[in-house]
């Protein structure tokens, strides 16, 4: 296996609030599948506000958080 770069701009596929208790994680917080460009589907949390994000959005990979999921940012338009 070959180690790949990408990212770490992406869109939005689709987006959600999760406002039910989740071992681990407060409530509310906001998950993404974003379309990494370049690169694969993955599953994200959102910084920011606690809405979700209109498929199509632009996000920035800003790092991973501390159980090791990664997380995005909006970006600019």
């Amino acid at each position: 296996m070959e180690a790949a770069t990408f990212g770490p701009k992406g869109t939005v596929f689709s987006s959600t609030v999760l406002r039910i208790p989740v071992p681990g994680r407060t409530p509310p917080f906001t998950l993404a599948y974003v379309d990494v460009d370049d690169g694969p589907r993955i599953l994200a949390h959102v910084v920011g506000p606690d809405e979700a994000l209109i498929p199509g959005s632009r996000v920035v990979l800003s790092g991973w958080n501390g159980h090791g999921d990664p997380v995005v940012q909006r970006s600019g338009p």
